[in-house]
């Protein structure tokens, strides 16, 4: 380890040891202005690609060594390097302001996910993933020591400390009126867009899924991708705090790098490594949220004409933020572009998540005993083909909510296929799948579903619906 002996300089003596280097420094007072205002050591990133280098040979077939030297290349300027710096914070303003959108509106979506299932699912430990909470609902007593030190009890330690410090009338209001605890969609709005992507991780996937399909992200199979939602928060995070904490964006090395962008079409011309490890995979995945948000917001626009603008007029390459070759030749950043819609019709998408689902690989190791796959697929198609079997299309697949199987006799539930039957299940899918999930005044305003899981569900009130022609 060496010791640090470099004498300290005021800032006269710093614009000297620039100009000793090479820099030509045109107008002092401005100079000595930026380095009082913003420091040294701050715009020296931004100077550093103007400093000589030199490469070292080294051994056969190795990548050469490259040491970077004390002295500037011939031509650099301070007034360069200050409007490398302008173009750096404002680009650091304009991303933040893309951020919020995003922020607030994930806090939004986190309280009524999480809300709809119970107005205190964050404090329930069943409520959320078992990685996040390390709760085993096998065997609660014992788990209860492992959720003492799991990222749950970490993350309302902090959420308690923010319940506690808050100021805000709402929260006042509620406490006054109602006491404590806050409800989730309360609490969701105390929540730092860290501590809120906490949260989103420590959800249940099918909540994730939910979430991720209102930001219009979905996997193959048109279900919301949780997975990357998750991950695209947690890079937005770190650039958030970058941002906050006034670090440098411009060829700024990515951290905590971006992933699952391949399954959004949109953005596969950002998944290579080069646009991850800089920062133009995030603003594209910011041109796409907040497009998704707003479809007449302009941030995409604006982000595109400060990239092309702000650097040919100090003559930097796009390069340097990740932008790969023809970048501003893609849809996401054109002017008329509009952003995908999901691939389910809203009712359709909004019945399905009224189910737990599985697909047809699942559906046959229940109804079928037999060892092929194969044949087991058959049984599936055969009961749906026969209408006996709800199987409700979803791209290139077929969902088959469970309440239909009793599972103890490895079969359909025979009261299910009669409905089923009488539905027409096979040709009118999603019609039976709305009758099954809807109240019903002829069994007491319960669904037909939660009447089958109650033993009230007869053959009668089927014939009695099925006649009325009120489950279209």
């Amino acid at each position: 380890m060496t010791s640090y002996d470099k004498p300290f300089k005021t800032h006269a003596q710093q614009l000297d040891l620039l100009r000793e280097r090479g820099m030509h420094i045109a107008d002092e007072a401005t100079a000595l202005r930026a380095l009082r205002n913003i420091g040294y050591y701050r715009l020296s990133g931004y100077w550093y690609i103007y400093r000589v280098s030199t490469k070292f040979v080294c051994a056969l077939g190795a990548e050469p060594d490259i040491e970077v030297g004390d002295q500037f290349k011939p031509g650099t300027t301070f007034d360069r390097v200050l409007d490398l710096y302008d173009f750096d914070r404002r680009l650091r303003l304009h991303v933040l302001d893309a951020i919020d959108r995003v922020e607030v509106a994930l806090r939004v979506r986190l309280g009524y996910t999480l809300g709809a299932g119970d107005a205190f699912a964050h404090l329930d430990r069943a409520a959320l993933d078992e990685a996040f909470t390390q709760f085993d609902s096998r065997n609660p007593i014992a788990s209860q020591a492992l959720w003492l030190s799991s990222e749950h009890a970490k993350w309302l330690t902090n959420v308690r400390r923010d319940e506690d410090r808050s100021k805000h009338e709402f929260v006042k209001h509620f406490k006054a009126k109602y006491g404590m605890p806050l409800p989730v969609w309360v609490v969701t709005e105390l929540l730092t867009f860290g501590s809120a992507a906490t949260l989103l991780a420590g959800m249940k996937q099918p909540q994730k899924n939910i979430i991720a399909a209102g930001f219009g992200i979905f996997d193959e199979h048109c279900d919301g991708d949780g997975a990357a939602l998750t991950k695209w928060i947690a890079n937005l995070v770190y650039l958030r705090n970058t941002c906050a904490h006034h670090g440098r964006l411009w060829n700024h090395n990515v951290v905590d790098q971006l992933g699952r962008l391949e399954g959004t079409p949109d953005l596969i011309h950002a998944s290579g490594v080069h646009q991850r490890s800089r920062i133009y995979a995030s603003l594209a995945v910011l041109a796409y949220l907040t497009s998704q948000l707003d479809p007449e917001s302009t941030w995409r626009t604006d982000t595109a004409a400060m990239i092309e603008s702000g650097l040919a007029a100090i003559d930097e390459s796009p390069d340097r933020i990740g932008c790969p070759p023809l970048w501003n030749r893609e849809p996401i950043w054109a002017a008329d572009y509009r952003p995908p819609a999901d691939p389910l019709p809203v009712e359709h998408r909004e019945i399905l998540r009224r189910f737990e689902c599985v697909g047809t690989a699942d559906a046959g190791l229940i109804i079928d005993a037999s060892s092929n796959a194969k044949r087991r697929a058959s049984a599936v198609r055969y009961s749906r083909g026969r209408s006996e079997l709800l199987g409700l299309p979803v791209g290139n697949t077929y969902r088959f909510p469970v309440f239909q199987f009793d599972t103890m006799c490895a079969r359909i539930n025979p009261l299910v296929a009669y409905a089923n039957t009488a539905l027409e299940a096979k040709d009118n899918p999603w019609g039976a799948a709305k009758w099954w999930s809807t109240s019903n005044i002829d069994m007491d305003s319960a669904t037909p579903m939660d009447s089958l899981q109650a033993g009230t569900l007869t053959r009668q009130m089927i014939d009695n619906c099925v006649s009325h022609r009120n489950f279209e």
